[in-house]
């Protein structure tokens, strides 16, 4: 099972170039060829929000948001996760490497409920112990 990073959600929109739309739309197929169930968490869909309220066409950005929650599923920061998170922060706080909370908080929701993160950004994941990282892209 995989769940899906921000950036993926951003370069199926095109944000990134038609490159990395296209690298992203072929990701998502190949997860979904393999029997793949994907998911998304609330904390991606909360950094989505960021952009449907800094956009200009907030209204066409919600929209968007609101078709791409009927074919993902959204998993929730539930009390599991929290702990995952705690666990995750305080491991990479001993050992000098901190991460961005919110990169931890999805990591934290996707090892909650056995799924790899699927994302661009590499780099964002990698300090986290036992997380699973599908990337794509250059």
């Amino acid at each position: 099972m995989a769940l899906l990073d921000t950036t993926v959600y951003v370069d199926l929109r095109g944000r990134g170039g038609k490159a990395r739309k296209m690298e992203a739309e072929a990701q998502v197929l190949e997860l979904l060829r393999n029997g793949e169930t994907l998911f998304t968490s609330r904390v991606n869909i909360a950094e989505i929000y960021v952009g449907v309220e800094l956009s200009r066409e907030s209204d066409k950005e919600l929209s968007a948001l609101q078709d791409y929650v009927t074919w993902v599923s959204v998993l929730e920061l539930d009390d599991n996760s929290a702990r995952q998170f705690g666990r995750v922060r305080a491991e990479l706080q001993k050992r000098g490497k901190l991460v961005g909370d919110m990169d931890i908080l999805i990591a934290a929701v996707a090892m909650a409920n056995g799924h790899a993160v699927v994302t661009r950004n590499r780099s964002h994941f990698a300090e986290i112990p036992g997380l699973t990282v599908i990337s794509y892209g250059k």
